[in-house]
């Protein structure tokens, strides 16, 4: 009888072992799994603004030791004052699974899960030679090291959500005395990249060795920092 119990406890454990084996595979597998970024939006309810190209930006450049927080410095301001915010990405598996990833305020956003579309118009920099690869912006990262503890351009654009054309040059050539000042128009920003549309400008900025962004509308003006 002893034996029995004995074999039975063994047998217990050895099932215990093999649930806590696959359940540990499942979480592994799932974590290697990435999602593709589709669209994001931030804010409260009713009141919230589209960072999609934000947020597919900031993970591209892989964040900040792998993760973005979840704030209104990052995602460009606040669209609800005094409210609690959120974060959603909307995002799409390799098998065509959809799913909605949503982070409170203060939170932070693994960056190892998600991918960004390879192609998109928040991507001409790298026909500029701005970018290569996921890693890439090293002519950015260069021009910054010098001036970390000072203001640096690290990207902008200009448009609506599909339409934005890269404004980083013409911010840079702006700074006077580290500050950039500038009313957000087609005329200070090169062009007009959505006829008949009301634009926005996004920066994303380092400023005393912190990376943050903003965004400003069109006919307002920009101030940084």
């Amino acid at each position: 009888m002893k034996v029995s119990n004995r074999f039975a406890g063994v047998l217990v454990a050895l099932v215990l072992a093999a649930v806590g084996a696959a359940v540990f595979a499942a979480r592994v597998a799932a974590q290697g799994d990435t999602w593709l970024v589709t669209r994001a939006d931030y804010g409260n309810k009713s009141q919230r603004i589209d960072v999609t190209d934000l947020v597919q930006d900031l993970i591209s450049r892989g964040g900040v030791n792998g993760r973005v927080a979840v704030n209104n410095q990052t995602m460009g301001g606040d669209p609800a004052v005094g409210q609690d915010k959120s974060l959603r990405i909307f995002a799409r598996s390799k098998k065509g699974q959809e799913r909605e990833f949503d982070y409170k305020e203060g939170g932070f956003v693994e960056v190892g899960m998600f991918s960004v579309p390879v192609s998109n118009d928040w991507d001409d920099h790298a026909r500029n030679g701005g970018r290569s690869g996921r890693d890439g912006y090293s002519g950015d990262r260069d021009r910054d090291r010098d001036d970390w503890n000072g203001l640096s351009i690290i990207r902008g654009y200009y448009g609506v959500q599909g339409r934005m054309v890269n404004v980083s040059d013409i911010l840079r050539s702006g700074v006077r005395g580290g500050q950039l000042t500038m009313v957000v128009s087609n005329n200070s920003l090169g062009g007009d990249p959505a006829p008949g549309a009301d634009k926005f400008l996004i920066v994303i900025y380092r400023y005393q060795g912190r990376e943050q962004a903003t965004i400003a509308r069109e006919g307002n003006t920009l101030s940084i920092p």
